[in-house]
């Protein structure tokens, strides 16, 4: 009896120490050995996932050229949906504004009609950009130098008009006469005469020996009092002033 007892408590000892054994053993020799390898398989998987999703987009572009997608354009700014958008060969910049979802409602709408054609085709990897409403602030400030700028016009006295007839001044204090003095070099008595203080250039190219150069010397030289006084003009001397002299008045 006493000889089963004991047979009973050894192999019961022995069952228990071999039992915290194998835990020992899987505890701190199949973790560290094992796990790891299963953590390097785990990331080998998601390398091999992630080369195959790379694959399917490259597939997926071969797919969109061969169905007319040739066209890669970069559409941003003031869109709904901004972002790079693939499109057929013939597509308009109107064609990526509506695959972006159209402009949001911050966009500047009064500039990009002035200044964006969106009928203009489309090129291979173009970037569009729509500005924003809040980015043209900035274009009143011209609108404002030039208002300052038409002010000191407006307070600035008048020295020259734009016209082929010369501004004269006219002085309070000094008395003009309405007619020329009585003097045959002033008039001509056909009454079919150029008068020089008021003729064109053009007209006073018609005369005998007067050519553009001349022309703009006589009217620079305005007024003029008495035909004579043509003489004081550049290029003009007695022998060409002679020549015309019939056909001018004053």
């Amino acid at each position: 009896m006493k000889n089963i007892r004991k047979q009973i408590l050894y192999h019961s000892i022995t069952f228990l120490v071999s039992f915290c054994l194998g835990l020992l053993f899987d505890h701190y020799v199949l973790c560290k050995n094992f796990v790891p390898d299963l953590e390097i398989e785990k990331e080998h998987e998601i390398t091999l996932q992630k080369e195959q999703d790379q694959k399917n987009i490259q597939k997926d572009r071969t797919l969109k050229t061969e169905d007319g997608c040739t066209i890669y354009v970069d559409a941003g700014g003031a869109l709904r949906n901004p972002g790079v958008y693939c499109l057929e060969s013939d597509a308009l910049v109107i064609d990526a504004v509506n695959m972006a979802g159209g402009f949001s409602r911050e966009a500047g709408i009064k500039f990009i009609s002035r200044k964006i054609n969106l009928a203009q085709p489309l090129v291979n990897n173009q970037k569009l950009y729509f500005p924003y409403e809040k980015e043209l602030i900035c274009a009143l400030q011209p609108l404002v130098d030039e208002s300052i700028k038409i002010e000191e016009m407006m307070n600035k006295p008048v020295v020259e008009l734009p016209t082929t007839e010369p501004y004269i001044d006219v002085d309070q204090n000094k008395v003009t006469p309405s007619t020329p003095t009585p003097d045959n070099s002033t008039n001509n008595n056909d009454g079919q005469c150029l008068n020089i203080n008021t003729a064109t250039k053009e007209q006073l190219i018609t005369l005998k020996g007067v050519g553009e150069s001349t022309a703009e010397k006589i009217i620079q030289g305005r007024p003029y009092s008495h035909i004579d006084d043509l003489l004081n003009v550049s290029g003009i001397g007695e022998a060409t002033l002679a020549g015309f002299k019939a056909d001018i008045c004053i």
